[in-house]
């Protein structure tokens, strides 16, 4: 594997940044404390898209996005950035370890399931690229079993938290 860029992510105003995956609602007690607590809390404009004519897209409106690297035939592209080469593989790298190294190469035909593995691998890619600190998500499948959680984190220099591990972690230092 390719090492990465990580010495870009300086945290030059100390602010604590953490990313919730689409699983965490803004009125979750994970939410809830690090708004209380200081953090600066996003979530990233695939969420927005996935929650697109919902009551969680409204609630989404009102916090910070992290917005996406655009990819083919999934990005709105008003709404995403281009990324350099080393963002490109870095995102390729999450996609392989989240689908076990199953993802297909021709991505014209894709499952609703392989979408969403896209998708994730989209979410957990803008984090890594903004250099936030925790990504809390429910989904298991993709961020934690089978030794992902190491390997995620690992590639995208941060942490992956459960919210009830993230509440149980920052509310005793709050």
């Amino acid at each position: 594997m390719r090492p990465f860029i990580q010495s870009l992510c300086v945290n030059v105003n100390r602010m604590r940044k953490v990313t919730f995956d689409t699983t965490e609602k803004p009125n979750s007690p994970a939410v809830q404390l690090a708004l209380r607590t200081g953090w600066h809390v996003a979530y990233v404009t695939v969420s927005v898209r996935e929650a697109a004519g919902t009551d969680f897209e409204v609630e989404l409106k009102s916090l910070n996005h992290v917005v996406e690297s655009g990819v083919w035939d999934e990005s709105e592209w008003d709404q995403a950035l281009w990324s350099g080469d080393d963002e490109g593989l870095r995102f390729e790298e999450i996609l392989k370890i989240i689908t076990d190294g199953s993802f297909p190469r021709d991505r014209s035909n894709l499952s609703e399931g392989q979408k969403h593995q896209l998708r994730d691998a989209m979410i957990l890619s803008a984090h890594a690229r903004e250099c936030r600190e925790v990504f809390v998500t429910e989904d298991q499948k993709a961020f934690v079993k089978g030794g992902r959680k190491e390997k995620l984190e690992s590639l995208a220099a941060t942490r992956i938290l459960s919210s009830s591990q993230f509440v149980q972690e920052f509310s005793q230092i709050s």
